[in-house]
């Protein structure tokens, strides 16, 4: 059995409170080998608020981002990765197994995270106060820890529940509440785990405050969150009011300001994004290329970018570009533009959680679910007035016909964004590929709900560690 090494910082910035550990064969597990004294986190508020900061720099969606689309249909396997110098290959060609790296990390992340937020929120009520106004504030970190232990949760979900499609009796994963690291918890219900969820969320909700910095879980982020939880468990009402809730009063990007969104020069539209420094372990854009070795791990799918009216649409030039020496190298000409970074800073782009765009797609498709589908089109309408030039808005004849215009309309405005796998597992849809999109000597283009490497395995190690956790997902 592995041991695995966890460098957990527990505060970031000016602050040098960083807790190193260590975990034996079972990731739940975070023992602490130099941990600063407790009482130091809890002497003020200034000390509190950094150690949730670090619960932020620890937090690293990259690992989901690249499930979401290299077990799908976004990109293909760049040419020159494989071997010592490959990443995800496995995972690209649904043949990995629960001790790989990439099916490991996102659950090893989430829950150290977790454990992170919990030990906070068992101590946070020491920190000390004086008037009113800090103890709202200490209220208000408390609201966003309790979102953020939300938040990983369902990421946990969304990658390790036993189904796809929402059923209140598949199993889910452990929702962990406290920082007890001997606990060998078992999978609950999923009906039982998204109440937990949505406690913690009402009562981050209540606790949040006025809050216009999309670097924190604010009021904003929590009701974004909320309506993603919705759209996955069939909420439609819900999806629908807290997508609206989401969004208040801002407004999708113009198509000058969009292409900034993804360089960081502008926040139009949104919602919540984690901030990635010279100090971050893992970049968005590592995902896609290791510029240290000029070696391009994924490139776009002539799937996805045959969905783009290039001319018209302002996606298609911020998303992707063609590099003509990365075809003189005998590599891919196309290149994932999201997340590029810029000379001296390769990779390095904030992450996004939650976009505006995300809202009116997920109003759209509850909307549509809820049989008013003139405000669903009426939502995907707007969205692709906003995106192409000269937009020229189709009728639809149907709920169906609506409802692949969502997904289609998902597909083209999310990649690369952590949606496209699971959006075809919450739908309960098959994974397909172009032959295309295939390297020599590849010939499965399609993925069936009923096949084995449909659904990602709780890792080995923590089925090794943790009887309880048992059963382990189909096939598994």
């Amino acid at each position: 059995m592995n041991r695995i090494i966890k460098h957990i910082a527990v505060v970031c910035c000016a602050a040098s409170l960083t807790i190193y550990t260590t975990s034996c064969n079972k990731m739940l597990d975070v023992k602490p080998t130099d941990q600063v004294d407790g009482q130091e986190i809890f002497k003020s508020l200034a000390t509190l608020n950094r150690a949730v900061l670090g619960v932020y720099a620890g937090w690293e969606p990259e690992f989901t981002l690249r499930i979401g689309s290299v077990m799908a249909d976004e990109c293909r396997i760049g040419l020159k990765n494989a071997g010592v110098n490959g990443s995800a290959q496995n995972l690209f060609r649904w043949a990995f197994a629960g001790g790989d790296a990439e099916i490991a990390s996102p659950w090893t992340n989430a829950y150290q995270v977790i454990n992170r937020a919990n030990r906070i929120l068992e101590g946070i009520d020491h920190v000390p106060v004086t008037n009113t106004t800090e103890e709202q504030q200490k209220q208000h970190l408390r609201g966003e820890l309790l979102a953020i232990r939300a938040f990983e949760h369902f990421e946990l979900y969304r990658n390790y529940s036993y189904s796809g499609v929402y059923q209140p009796d598949a199993l889910a994963v452990p929702y962990v509440i406290s920082s007890d690291t001997e606990q060998k918890p078992s999978r609950p219900a999923s009906a039982d785990f998204f109440r937990q969820l949505q406690s913690d969320l009402e009562v981050a909700l209540a606790l949040s405050g006025d809050n216009d910095d999309v670097t924190r879980m604010n009021t904003q982020a929590i009701y974004a969150l909320q309506a993603r939880v919705a759209l996955y468990t069939g909420n439609w009402t819900a999806a629908a009011d807290n997508a609206t809730r989401a969004m208040g009063k801002m407004n999708l990007a113009s198509r000058e300001e969009f292409p900034a969104i993804w360089t960081d020069k502008s926040n139009a539209e949104v919602i919540f994004k984690l901030k990635r420094t010279n100090l971050s372990e893992l970049r968005p854009g590592d995902i896609w290329k290791n510029p240290s070795i000029g070696i391009v791990y994924f490139a776009p799918s002539q799937k996805l970018l045959n969905r783009y009216d290039e001319d018209n649409d302002i996606r298609y030039s911020s998303y992707f570009y063609e590099d003509p020496a990365l075809a003189a190298d005998g590599q891919l000409l196309n290149v994932i533009r999201k997340y590029a970074g810029e000379d001296g800073a390769e990779n390095r782009n904030d992450v996004k959680v939650f976009r505006v765009s995300e809202m009116y797609l997920i109003r759209a498709e509850a909307n549509m679910h809820l049989g008013k589908l003139p405000e669903a089109a009426a939502d995907l309408h707007t969205l692709c007035n906003a995106r192409i030039q000269g937009y020229e808005a189709p009728a639809w004849a149907d709920a169906r016909q609506l409802q692949d215009a969502i997904l289609a309309e998902r597909f083209r405005e999310l990649p690369f964004e952590g949606h496209r796998y699971y959006d075809l597992k919450r739908l309960g849809l098959p994974i397909q590929r172009d032959e295309a999109d295939l390297q020599a000597g590849d010939t499965q283009t399609d993925l069936l709900p009923s096949a084995l490497y449909y659904y990602l395995p709780i890792p080995q190690s923590e089925v090794l560690s943790n009887p309880n956790i048992k059963p382990n997902n189909k096939g598994w």
